[in-house]
């Protein structure tokens, strides 16, 4: 290589940044009540993690998505395959919320057919709570269908399909049961939607009045500038951005397809939380500011943690901090018309979330633990049962479980497009291309 990337002045700035929030973080550190672990306990877990592959062509868009559940028990497993046509806003985040659905559907059903004490995420449960996939949109889609059709046609929907979730559960388990792995209907979402034609077909050329300009325009005033007299400016004035528009039948079947996604990944959700165990996730901690946040430091919790554990302790000492019990709640609302029907979801959300920062080891990684208790000794005591080498083993297990093997996915994506060139050759037009042109 004839050129470096950094030179040595360049280093020195690096380190007079790093030094700065490192003195910084000393200048302000208060009493932590870092805690020593408990002894081990024995204890019953599965362990559940997911994944996603997907490959873009002109126009469409080819995804499988799984999860997996690793335990004491049969190793569990739900995949599913589907194509749709690209869509730049929206399709990245249908097939996370299709995948975030699998992995609770399987936590679900894992730890209540393993009858285990505690069921291991990986990730978030405030994720889960405040950042909904797709959330924008199935909340404009149950507007669209409330508009259209009335609020009566709307909790008929409701209820109608969250009766069809209880059956598709009793079918899944059965199928889970019998040989570990399901590997198609496993979204019903997709599976069901032509029989809820009746309420996209009643919505076609309905006469709409929106106000997406006007949610242009607040995404304009926030771009980077939290232009909120702006904002506050444009819902003053709503009425000067409404826009009248017939529903096109792709319209009206968009968004009942998408609030028949929300609605099952609110189901799995609520089934997870309700399960006869207890719920732990567990995260990766880096950019967390849950404690510096509130000091006005500018850098992240983890490097404040370890500042104040080597000043305390002389190293990066084992052991856990309960950053709260609950009692703050989380910036995200469902709509109202779905709150009666997940009462679990809506009180963890009014009430937050138990979440403390740990250390199984010395010199190890900070994990941030979520769960749906109390986080205390008893609790840690059972999910060190399963630790091992600074990280809990169930986990590591199922994300190597999960893996969608890109070249295994790569080969039955080709052997599938030379399938429908072959047969439709018209279709080309769509499956030419790979993901550049579409960046």
């Amino acid at each position: 290589m004839g050129y470096r990337l950094l030179d040595r002045e360049s280093v020195r700035e690096i380190e007079k940044k790093l030094l700065k929030g490192y003195n910084e973080a000393l200048e302000k550190l208060q009493r932590i009540e870092w805690r020593e672990l408990p002894e081990r306990r024995r204890s019953r877990v599965y362990a559940i993690d997911g994944s996603q592959g997907k490959q873009r062509l002109s126009g469409t868009i080819f995804y499988a998505v799984s999860s997996y559940a690793f335990g004491n028990g049969p190793a569990y497993r739900l995949i599913y395959a589907n194509a749709m046509l690209y869509n730049h806003g929206i399709s990245d985040q249908i097939i996370r919320l299709q995948m975030e659905t699998l992995e609770n559907k399987l936590g679900f059903l894992a730890g209540e057919m393993g009858k285990v004490d505690y069921v291991m995420m990986d990730g978030t449960l405030t994720g889960s709570l405040t950042r909904p996939p797709v959330y924008p949109e199935s909340v404009k889609g149950i507007t669209t269908i409330r508009s259209a059709l009335g609020e009566g046609s709307l909790k008929e929907l409701v209820e109608r399909f969250i009766g069809e979730l209880g059956e598709h559960y009793e079918e899944l388990e059965e199928k889970l049961g019998k040989g570990g792995k399901v590997n198609g209907g496993v979204i019903l979402a997709d599976e069901v939607l032509r029989d809820y034609s009746e309420y996209y077909t009643a919505m076609e050329g309905k006469e709409m009045v929106t106000y997406d300009g006007a949610f242009r325009e607040m995404r304009k005033a926030l771009d980077g500038k939290e232009d909120t007299v702006k904002v506050m400016e444009i819902l003053e004035n709503l009425r000067e951005y409404a826009e009248r528009k017939r529903l096109s039948l792709d319209d009206a079947r968009n968004a009942v397809h998408v609030v028949l996604g929300y609605l099952e990944y609110l189901y799995s959700l609520e089934r997870l939380l309700k399960g006869d165990f207890d719920l732990v996730y567990v995260a990766k901690s880096f950019y967390n500011r849950k404690l510096t946040g509130k000091l006005d430091i500018d850098i992240v919790d983890v490097p404040y943690l370890d500042a104040y554990l080597r000043r305390t302790y002389g190293e990066e000492v084992p052991g856990y901090y309960v950053i709260t019990q609950g009692g703050k709640a989380i910036s995200h609302r469902m709509p109202k018309v779905l709150r009666e029907r997940f009462p679990t979801v809506e009180r963890f959300i009014e009430k937050g979330v138990p979440m403390a920062y740990i250390r199984t080891m010395k010199g190890g990684v900070i994990y941030l633990l979520q769960s749906n208790r109390k986080i205390d000794d008893d609790l840690l005591a059972e999910i060190l049962w399963h630790e091992g080498n600074g990280y809990f083993r169930p986990l590591q297990r199922a994300h190597e479980g999960v893996k969608i093997e890109k070249k295994a996915f790569e080969a039955e994506l080709n052997a599938m497009l030379n399938i429908i060139k072959a047969e439709r050759p018209e279709l080309r037009a769509f499956l030419k291309y790979g993901r550049s042109p579409l960046e």
